[in-house]
C-alpha cells in the first residue's frame, strides 16, 4: 500500500504512517482545482502498476476519476463520506455524481446515502456498497460514568463550529432546559470554528450572541477548539450530545458508542440505526429546541440500572458493528472482487 497526498501540510496520522513504513508520494498544490495533480496522479498509476486505487471524499475521488479514465488496468473505488443533504450547488454536485461513471465501484459509510444514490442514480446499482466506519474498540476504554445528580450531568458535542452543526438550536434548547428545571447542565463543544465565508463568520458571530444573551446557558457552556484527545474528554463526561442537520455516519457519535456513552441524536441519516431511540440515547427533532430539551431531560429521568444498561448496549453494539476489524475486512473482500490478486511473481 502507498499513499498519494496532495496536501502534504496536514499530517493527521503521520506518526502511523512512518511506524507502518507506508510509502508517501507528496505533491504540494495551492488553492483551487489543479490539473498538475491529474498528470502527477496519472503518471505514478503508470509507473506503479497498482491493482487498486481508493480515493475519500469528493475533490479526491474527481482527481482519482480523472486520473484513471484512459488506465483501466487499475480499478478504483471512490468512497463517499458525507450526506447528500450537505451537497454544495447543483452543477457542481450533478458533475461530481456523474463522474463516478468512470469509477469501478462506490462505497458509502452510511445507509442512508447508499439508498439515496440507489434510488437517484439508478445507473450505479451494482457498483455501490455500504461499508460503515471501522474503530480500534480495544483502544477505546468504556469505564461506567453516572451523574451523581441531575445537576451533575455533563454533556459534550464534537464538531466544527459551523451552519450544519446546529448549535444555535441546541442553545435554546438549554434554555428552555433552564426554565423548567432552574439548571443547565454543562456542555463542552470540541471542535474548530469554520469562518471562511462570510455565512460561517455570520453563523459563529450568531452562536456568540445567542450564548451571551442567555447568562444561564453561557455559565454552562465550554468551547474547547479542535483537540486531539477525544477518547480522554469522551470518559469526563457522562453523554455525548450531538444535534447535527445532516450526517454520513458520523465518528464523535460511533466513538462514543464504543465509550460506554449514553447519545443525544438527531433523528437523521443514520443516527436511529446507531442509537436507536431508548437502547443507547435518545433521538431528537434537531430543528425543535423543545424536542432537543426533551431528550436531555429523558437522560436526566434515568436511575442508576437504566443508565448502566444503555451504556452496556452502546458498548456492545459498537463491538458487533463498528469494529475496524469488520471494516478492514469489508474493504479485503471488496478489493479482491475488483481486482484478483495476481499470481506470484518470482
Amino acid at each position: 500500500m502507498e499513499f498519494f497526498i496532495y496536501f502534504p501540510r496536514y499530517s493527521f496520522f503521520a506518526e502511523q504512517v512512518t511506524a507502518n513504513k507506508i510509502v508517501v508520494h507528496e505533491y504540494s498544490k495551492g488553492r483551487g482545482f489543479s490539473l498538475v495533480v491529474v498528470r502527477r496522479l496519472s503518471s505514478l498509476i503508470r509507473s506503479g502498476r497498482y491493482d487498486i486505487l481508493l480515493s475519500y471524499l469528493r475533490a479526491p475521488n474527481i482527481y482519482s476519476e480523472l486520473s484513471c479514465a484512459f488506465l483501466g488496468s487499475t480499478r478504483l473505488d471512490v468512497s463517499e463520506r458525507g450526506s447528500h443533504f450537505g451537497d454544495g450547488s447543483w452543477a457542481e454536485t450533478l458533475i461530481a455524481r456523474n463522474l463516478h461513471r468512470l469509477a469501478d465501484h462506490i462505497v458509502a459509510n452510511s445507509v442512508s446515502h447508499e439508498s439515496w444514490r440507489r434510488h437517484r442514480f439508478p445507473w450505479m446499482t451494482g457498483r455501490l456498497t455500504w461499508i460503515d466506519n471501522g474503530l480500534a474498540i480495544e483502544s477505546l476504554q468504556a469505564e461506567p460514568f453516572l451523574p451523581r445528580e441531575a445537576r451533575d450531568l455533563r454533556l459534550i458535542a464534537i464538531g466544527r463550529v459551523g451552519p450544519g452543526k446546529n448549535i444555535a438550536t441546541l442553545i435554546e434548547a438549554l434554555q428552555l432546559v433552564s426554565d423548567r428545571h432552574g439548571w443547565v447542565p454543562q456542555v463542552t463543544w470540541v471542535g474548530r470554528r469554520e469562518e471562511a465565508t462570510t455565512a460561517e463568520r455570520a453563523y459563529c458571530q450568531r452562536v456568540d450572541d445567542l450564548l451571551d444573551s442567555l447568562p444561564d446557558v453561557r455559565r454552562s457552556w465550554r468551547w474547547l477548539g479542535e483537540r486531539n484527545d477525544v477518547p480522554k474528554l469522551l470518559k469526563e463526561h457522562h453523554a455525548l450530545i450531538h444535534p447535527t442537520l445532516h450526517e454520513g455516519l458520523p465518528n464523535a457519535i460511533c466513538e462514543a458508542l464504543a465509550t460506554g456513552r449514553p447519545v443525544l441524536a438527531s433523528d437523521v441519516c443514520d443516527n436511529g440505526l446507531l442509537v436507536s431511540d431508548g437502547e443507547r440515547g435518545f433521538l431528537f427533532d434537531p430543528k425543535n429546541p423543545a424536542s432537543i430539551g426533551t431528550s436531555i431531560e429523558r437522560l436526566i429521568a434515568l436511575d442508576g440500572h437504566g443508565w448502566m444498561r444503555m451504556a452496556e448496549s452502546a458498548r456492545t453494539y459498537a463491538k458487533a458493528v463498528l469494529s475496524a476489524e469488520r471494516f478492514v475486512s469489508a474493504y479485503e473482500d471488496l478489493f479482491l472482487t475488483l481486482a484478483p490478486l495476481r499470481e506470484a511473481r518470482v
